[in-house]
């Protein structure tokens, strides 16, 4: 009760020191399958600019004053949910889920239990920080396996040919895997010459699109082939920067057009120096940090105490989004080329596929439709397919492609789904829903 009591009388200034109004209704003090909660709730009517009290910047704020997990419930109304007990411990492995979606990317479970997912427009770039041994490996192959899923073309570095042998003359890469510094330098070229080209092409279209989204929207429309993402994964990047010295000149470039025109960098190493930092820091997105050696280097991307991270917990790590995160696992087995590109069709697809396979292989809006689809749904789905050549055009009409029969043609091959706890995530439900406030003792 003591630390609910103090913990209550420090959020009015804390959000006041920022500039904040702080009408909170009441403090709640309640008990969910064995953890113990504040519930903070806001009367929102006394809010101006709401998205102020929601941000991350805030929430994180909160959670380095209280020294405490907070949490937004939102569903009716504003309420910050602290967690006076310990959290919950991460499990030690996560394999990725057999129902993981396409076209995000699944990152790992976070302490709340739910799973840290991002479209790869919003992941953009990605500093990946970790001593051998740490997870970092596992963690870029299972970006790669999810780009190749979702038909990203991949431009690979792979210094010491452990992370990626396995994909040596796959038809995804743009160019053969980089195995020294000097092929290093000349991936980064041909991911620079990849931003000319597609700078050309969006000069070319109509609609004068600004990124990738875009232009894919007025190429479906014009019966054009959209751009794939480009997947661009820098391994040993430190050391590669270290032997080649101009490639520090190239990272501005490859950053800020990259976004633009559909290229996701992630810059992977066991070491980032301060000069290193300096520049990627402004590039990047998303820092994923797992064991490192010093707090000073843990401290420099973003992710404080991940040198406390245990050598006993491989994929464990820290992130400048999310806290702790055990970042997801996929077995190599899986990256036979025919398990990937079924695993991009979900079940419902596939059953999409067989119906119109067995009609004779057309398929339309108004077809999806009928078959009890919205328009909005059976829109976005055929330009998912067109986008991964799973449809093929018969002057107005679609039909199912080749590659997409083969994909049907025999079950999914086998995945291992994970079915973690998710106790946070049911008790933040509890506490942001319809009742006026949570079930529990009044401060």
């Amino acid at each position: 009760m003591r630390l609910a009591e103090a913990v209550a009388n420090r959020l009015p200034p804390l959000l006041q020191r920022r500039g904040l109004k702080a009408p909170f209704r009441g403090f709640y003090l309640t008990e969910v399958s064995g953890l113990r909660l504040l519930i903070a709730d806001m009367d929102t009517s006394q809010v101006n600019f709401l998205e102020r009290y929601t941000s991350g910047d805030l929430v994180n704020h909160l959670r380095v004053e209280t020294g405490l997990p907070v949490y937004l419930a939102q569903n009716n109304g504003l309420r910050y949910v602290l967690l006076l007990s310990p959290p919950p411990r991460l499990p030690r492995k996560i394999e990725l889920p057999a129902d993981a979606p396409a076209h995000q990317v699944t990152l790992g479970m976070r302490v709340d239990g739910t799973l840290a997912q991002l479209g790869w427009g919003q992941m953009g770039h990605v500093l990946a920080a970790g001593m051998t041994g740490s997870g970092k490996s596992a963690f870029l192959r299972l970006l790669v396996w999810q780009a190749l899923r979702d038909g990203l073309r991949l431009l690979l570095s792979d210094l010491d040919g452990a992370t990626f042998p396995m994909l040596a003359d796959h038809p995804a890469l743009l160019q053969p895997i980089a195995s020294a510094p000097v092929e290093a330098l000349e991936l980064i070229g041909r991911a620079l010459g990849e931003c000319d080209h597609r700078a050309a092409l969006f000069k070319q279209s109509e609609g004068f699109p600004e990124n990738i989204a875009e232009y894919n929207a007025h190429a479906v429309k014009a019966g054009k082939q959209p751009l794939p993402r480009v997947l661009v994964v820098l391994d040993e990047f430190s050391a590669t920067a270290a032997a080649e010295p101009q490639i520090k000149a190239l990272i501005a470039a490859l950053g800020w057009r990259g976004r633009k025109f559909g290229l996701n960098v992630v810059f992977a190493a066991q070491e980032f120096t301060k000069e290193l930092v300096g520049p990627l820091r402004e590039q990047v997105s998303l820092a994923v940090c797992f064991r490192v050696r010093s707090a000073e280097l843990a401290r420099r991307v973003g992710c404080e105490g991940a040198e406390r991270i245990s050598p006993n917990r491989p994929g464990l790590a820290l992130t400048d989004r999310w806290g702790p995160l055990q970042t997801c696992f996929v077995d190599k087995s899986l990256f036979e080329a025919n398990a990937v590109r079924k695993a991009a069709l979900t079940e419902e697809e596939r059953l999409i596929a067989v119906r119109a396979a067995a009609g004779g292989g057309h398929i339309s809006i108004p077809l999806l439709t009928v078959w009890g689809w919205s328009e909005w749904k059976a829109r976005r789905l055929l330009e998912s397919w067109e986008r991964r050549g799973w449809l093929v055009r018969d002057g107005v009409n679609r039909r199912i492609s080749p590659k997409l029969r083969e994909l049907v043609s025999n079950p999914q091959p086998p995945q291992s789904a994970s079915n973690p706890s998710n106790r946070l995530k049911s008790l933040i439900t509890e506490c942001s829903g319809d009742a006026d406030v949570p079930a529990g003792e009044k401060l």
